[in-house]
């Protein structure tokens, strides 16, 4: 019997599992169903993976064909078109992403960059993105487009803020601003007080500090200031000393030295100036006159000659402006509410008027800028409180007016400004001491009044500029005699 009742007794402790066995299988399921997951995850995202890459092949290749077909048809030098995804569907390219892979393209005057990825890719942002470039290692000088950036960020891109000490002095009325491209170095200059005022910018906050000798005399009524792209030259208009004055700039500590020919003559009344990129060419617009003054620049001392034909004709101009491909020159005229437009010989200078050389601008056209990709160009109208907005034929450099051609400003809309990554425009309004800020449409052009639309200035804002690395914003203020500093929102 006690035989019997052992048996029985053992047949029951192996009837089931125990606790342990119980989860030593569920760990072992959970396992499996893991390895199930990441396997599938892993084959989907691969799949994705080669969809971008597909795509980015076919980019590559319409590219190239752009650029191939835009030289033989307009004789110019054309490398790409640039290109976003989140944008919509671009007829010129012809060209539409597999379903949700995002394409970004950035170019410039001699190269291109293609990036793609796709959120459930393993490359899954703008940041970390698979890339095909023109020219080995130009996507590391070209980074994306700003509206890639601002789709990754958010709309608030752009926006600005003003610095804890907001404002710092300048001389007396002053009219106009520049950064150098370096970003250490601000100039600005004060019509009733025939000066420059030197700043030194931090990099890191963008705050300004007065050099210890803080200005440097011009001509009579200082109206525009320029600097060369090498940083080495800065030239001041000055309005009614019909002259330029010329200065080397000291690329350490940013002091400016008048040339020993400080000035050169220009037409009567000149009232802007610009520079063109390489740093050969300068051009003065002589209101008064009605002219354009033409000059080669000793790339070596920064000294100024006229060229042997010195000017050529427009009507009022009031500001002036060169594309970074250094093809192209425009000029506000502001009675006749025109842009006058020139191509320019990129060997000696001289500007030549197109065949229609002149487009129509909003009343009273006041400043003038172009994007750095060369696509758009727009303008403060004065009078009409507008921002004219045109397309730019880069082969040609012929503008013409967006579908929607114009968007409000504030009241008495004076200087304008376009970041270098190109995705915002500024524009400082007199009548209501304000920044108007838009994003721009960088396939488009279009621009759109931010979330926030203003910021306060001071009294009689003018001249404006940004800072090459886009995270500093300065604006001119007559009434009080400053700079309004500002940072600039870039999403990180």
């Amino acid at each position: 019997m006690k035989k019997i009742n052992r048996y029985f007794k053992n047949q029951k402790k192996s009837s089931g599992f125990t606790i342990l066995e119980l989860l030593i299988v569920i760990v072992i399921i959970g396992i499996l169903v893991a390895i199930t997951i990441v396997y599938f995850v892993g084959t989907t995202a691969s799949a994705k993976d080669a969809s971008v890459q597909s795509d980015i092949d076919t980019m590559d290749a319409i590219q190239t064909n752009f650029g191939a077909n835009s030289n033989n048809m307009k004789n110019t030098t054309v490398v790409g078109r640039a290109y976003y995804s989140g944008n919509g569907y671009d007829a010129t390219l012809g060209f539409k992403p597999s379903s949700g892979n995002i394409i970004d393209v950035v170019v410039n005057s001699t190269d291109y960059c293609i990036r793609g990825y796709n959120p459930s890719g393993t490359k899954n942002n703008i940041y970390y993105s698979f890339k095909k470039e023109s020219t080995p290692g130009v996507c590391n000088i070209l980074g994306p487009s700003s509206a890639a950036i601002a789709d990754y960020h958010g709309s608030a891109i752009g926006g600005l803020a003003a610095l804890t000490t907001p404002t710092i002095a300048t001389g007396t009325t002053p009219q106009d601003i520049t950064v150098s491209a370096d970003g250490t170095s601000v100039y600005a200059v004060n019509s009733a007080s025939n000066t420059i005022s030197m700043y030194s910018r931090n990099t890191s906050t963008g705050a300004l500090t007065a050099l210890g000798t803080p200005t440097i005399a011009t001509g009579a009524y200082p109206d525009d200031i320029t600097i060369s792209a090498d940083g080495k030259s800065v030239y001041a208009v000055n309005y009614n000393s019909n002259t330029i004055s010329m200065y080397s700039r000291d690329t350490g500590t940013g002091a400016l030295t008048a040339l020993g020919t400080p000035t050169i003559a220009t037409g009567t009344a000149p009232d802007a100036v610009t520079i063109s990129a390489d740093g050969t060419s300068v051009y003065a617009a002589n209101y008064s006159t009605s002219t354009i003054s033409m000059y080669s620049r000793d790339t070596g001392t920064g000294a100024l000659t006229a060229l042997i034909t010195p000017t050529i004709a427009s009507t009022k101009p009031h500001a002036i402006t060169i594309s970074a491909d250094g093809k192209s020159v425009y000029a506000t005229n502001y009675t006749t509410n025109t842009i006058s437009m020139y191509s320019r010989d990129t060997g000696t200078g001289a500007l030549t008027a197109l065949i229609t050389p002149t487009i129509a601008t909003g009343t009273s056209p006041y400043e003038i800028t172009i994007s750095a990709d060369g696509y758009s160009v727009y303008v403060a109208n004065y009078t009409s409180n507008t921002i004219s907005m045109y397309s730019r034929d880069t082969g040609t450099g012929a503008l013409t007016a967006l579908g929607t051609p114009t968007i409000a400003t504030a009241s008495m809309s004076q200087g304008i400004a376009i970041s270098a990554d190109g995705f915002s425009v500024y524009v400082s309004n007199n009548g209501t001491n304000t920044i108007s800020m838009y994003s721009r449409n960088t396939v488009t052009g279009a621009l759109t009044a931010l979330g926030t639309p203003t910021i306060a200035t001071g009294a009689g804002s003018r001249g404006i500029a940004i800072s090459a690395d886009g995270s500093s914003a300065y604006v001119i203020c007559y009434g009080p005699n400053n700079i309004y500093m500002y940072s600039r929102y870039l999403g990180h």
